[in-house]
């Protein structure tokens, strides 16, 4: 709240109006041996301190000071005044002694404007004041000051000038830090590194016809891009080409039957193309076929933003291949059907050619090009060689986490380390939108966790922190504990 120095004065000792004076500032002399006088304890604060007087400059016996001290962020006006405690002369001490005495409605008798002390200065003599109050705590209070304020009067209570001085600046006692342990992940290595590449090939072939036409429609474009893989694989000196795999499928019109033949037809045609084209892959080809891809076509209306997709994919869903053409046909009297045979179906007549391969494993130089290259031909070892070869903290290192994040996303280790990095560098939200992505990997439930921790989102965080020490997480069990002393210092 914010506070005014002349409220508590007007309470306790009536003055009507204050006069500033450029008389010595008393407050200056008072001390205290502790840094930190305030102690967070649940959601109150408590403040003791023992107020060394020795030092103050000699008080008139006539001068009344009332002080309060005050605590007050150091980063914005939020201040607290908490109950104030009175310094008297001589003289001035034993005319507020009786009047209290005499006057039990005088306001040192009201417990709401009660000092916390009224204390006969001594001047020129060691004198302390044990001070103790209670105030509700506010999250500011983690850096703030505190401070005395005082309103000074005179034998007939006339003004004498307020005086203020800092205690400290830093009040209250550090609250907990939590101490969380995480560390890279270190992958294993791998004896052979088995890797597959894809390429989809979109032939376009005559109406219900099988025959590859190599220079029919697209088909020049589409078989030289299969040329150019086969080439860039048989000259690489880093790659063994162990086999080519083909799977054919269909679009969706037409029978199921139907389809299924022409899938393995066109197959069979062009996997007979290739194995003339190219000698090497006889012995080492492999064909396949599935007919309509419905799954295909599901996952593109998915995608998209057509009018009626929920429609379509209800089709999809709940009826059985042989009524979904006719029920897709009467969508609003064909047109989303027409839209779907032009633009969604041809992509769905294809060929998926997986090339198997064996990568050599790679130097450190020849690594870190190749993970800008073709990361999947790394191993998640060589990975973690090529990002601890650049410095801690560095773009480089992590991009390379991140580059092999999309190259490997069945491996945690990417995501995990990506993850800790976004958290080292203060990425909380970023490390949090990757871990979320995998809550159901248990191995990144510690992360998930901490990340949830930095997020300040506590009742996830102390969960997923749970899950993890219950499956036996390596750390898991000790960053819980961190957590919950945490939460009982700060929350």
């Amino acid at each position: 709240m914010k506070l005014s120095r002349y409220i508590i004065l007007s309470l306790l000792v009536g003055a009507s109006a204050l006069v500033l004076s450029a008389q010595q500032n008393h407050l200056s002399g008072i001390q205290v041996p502790e840094k930190h006088v305030i102690k967070k304890k649940g959601r109150t604060a408590e403040v003791k301190m023992n107020l060394d007087l020795t030092a103050m400059p000699d008080m008139k016996s006539n001068l009344l000071m009332v002080v309060t001290p005050v605590i007050q962020s150091n980063t914005s006006g939020e201040q607290v005044a908490l109950r104030p405690f009175v310094l008297a002369g001589n003289k001035r001490y034993r005319i507020v002694d009786r009047r209290v005495s005499l006057n039990k409605k005088h306001p040192f008798n009201n417990p709401e404007t009660k000092p916390a002390a009224v204390v006969n200065r001594r001047n020129g003599k060691a004198q302390n004041l044990d001070y103790a109050t209670t105030t509700p705590y506010h999250p500011w209070m983690r850096n703030s000051s505190l401070i005395l304020m005082a309103e000074n009067t005179g034998c007939a209570e006339c003004p004498m000038g307020h005086e203020e001085t800092s205690l400290t600046d830093d009040a209250l006692v550090p609250l907990y830090e939590a101490n969380y342990q995480y560390n890279i992940m270190v992958p294993e290595g791998e004896l052979v590194k088995v890797r597959e590449e894809s390429l989809s090939a979109h032939l376009a072939y005559q109406v219900g016809k099988y025959e590859v036409l190599p220079n029919f429609d697209g088909n020049p474009a589409e078989l030289q891009r299969i040329d150019s893989k086969l080439k860039e694989l048989r000259s690489n000196s880093d790659i063994t080409f162990e086999k080519l795999s083909m799977v054919g499928y269909a679009s969706p019109e037409g029978g199921v039957d139907y389809n299924l033949q022409l899938s393995k037809n066109r197959a069979n045609s062009f996997s007979s193309y290739l194995i003339g084209k190219y000698p090497i892959l006889k012995g080492r080809f492999e064909s396949d076929w599935k007919g309509q891809d419905w799954d295909g076509l599901k996952a593109a209306v998915a995608k998209s933003n057509l009018p009626n997709r929920d429609a379509i994919l209800r089709i999809i869903d709940e009826k059985s291949v042989e009524e979904r053409p006719s029920a897709l046909q009467a969508l609003d009297g064909g047109t989303t059907y027409a839209t779907l045979l032009a633009s969604f179906y041809p992509p769905l007549r294809r060929s998926e050619l997986t090339f198997h391969i064996v990568v050599k494993g790679f130097e450190l130089d020849k690594a870190r090009e190749i993970i800008k290259t073709h990361p999947t031909r790394l191993s998640l070892a060589e990975v973690y060689a090529v990002a601890q070869s650049y410095p801690e903290g560095s773009a480089e290192r992590y991009e390379t986490w991140t580059i092999a994040e999309a190259a490997f996303p069945q491996a945690i280790e990417p995501t995990a380390n990506a993850a800790i990095i976004d958290m080292r560098a203060g990425r909380y939200a970023e490390a949090l939108r990757r871990l979320e992505a995998r809550k159901s990997e248990q191995k990144l439930w510690t992360l998930l966790g901490l990340a949830y921790a930095y997020n300040e989102k506590w009742t996830e965080a102390e969960k997923y922190l749970s899950y993890a020490a219950q499956h036996g997480m390596p750390g898991a069990e000790h960053n819980l504990n961190e957590l919950r002393l945490y939460m009982q210092d700060n929350l």
